[in-house]
């Protein structure tokens, strides 16, 4: 029964190309307020109008807002590394789980996913790895061998898909995309103020292999949230070239 139910939830993620426009705004779960996220349902609507395909977000949000949600909008809940929560977020009806591992790959924390993973298969609910590997200095590591061992672990552990470091060019990144037997999604990281920059990793992160984008600051923070979705959706599922989606930046 997994199977089924996973298969049924990830086309609430999942377009028929396979891809996916994801938009995380799970942030609130930091100890601290996040600047764009005062209004977590606002956002939803204003990403859903252009184009993404699904939201992470937060236990707290959906049982506020689950009347409100955009229709047609996939929801991903944030969880933390606890199995039980997997039956909350099948009880609340969203269409997938996250979990973050953010950390040295031999730290034993990890094996958090295995059991999260666990619980998914028997509940039929399709499991998000956010794994990210993390240097000596503590920051994120954008080493291929890393990454390509995130993704790997995320895989081996029962992963449905994973959302991971983008390697910085498509030739480094379709390594990890070739030994990686599930779809991978890149994150965004700090907002970077540049969007053609932005656009430029969302589009060598397609042209990868990658399945697709799982951004949050560098879309929420925008200073429109609803054009830059739009023109990261061009890339993701048109195979427009970053010129071309920058022209969506103009419109309003």
């Amino acid at each position: 029964m997994g199977g089924v139910g996973k298969s049924v939830r990830l086309k609430s993620i999942l377009r028929e190309d396979g891809r996916s426009l994801i938009v995380a705004l799970d942030h609130g779960l930091g100890a601290y307020p996040v600047r764009g996220l005062e209004n977590p349902l606002e956002i939803m609507a204003k990403v859903k109008k252009g184009g993404a395909d699904a939201v992470i977000t937060t236990i707290g949000a959906v049982r506020r807002f689950h009347e409100s949600i955009p229709r047609g909008l996939g929801l991903i809940l944030s969880i933390p590394p606890d199995p039980r929560s997997v039956r909350v977020a099948a009880n609340l009806g969203v269409h997938a789980v996250k979990n973050t591992f953010f950390g040295p790959l031999k730290d034993w924390k990890l094996g958090a996913v295995h059991s999260i993973a666990l619980e998914c298969e028997d509940r039929g609910m399709p499991l998000l790895a956010e794994i990210v590997p993390t240097g000596e200095d503590g920051r994120p590591s954008y080493e291929t061998l890393q990454v390509k061992a995130a993704a790997k672990i995320a895989a081996e552990f029962g992963a449905d898909a994973v959302k991971t470091s983008f390697t910085g060019s498509p030739g480094t990144f379709r390594e990890v995309v070739e030994e990686c037997p599930i779809p991978i999604f890149i994150l965004g990281g700090a907002r970077m103020g540049d969007d053609r920059a932005v656009l430029e990793n969302v589009k060598g992160a397609i042209e990868a292999g990658a399945a697709g984008v799982a951004f949050g600051r560098n879309v929420f923070q925008h200073k429109n949230p609803a054009a830059m979705t739009r023109a990261i959706s061009r890339i993701v599922h048109e195979g427009a070239g970053v010129d071309e989606a920058m022209e969506e930046l103009e419109r309003p």
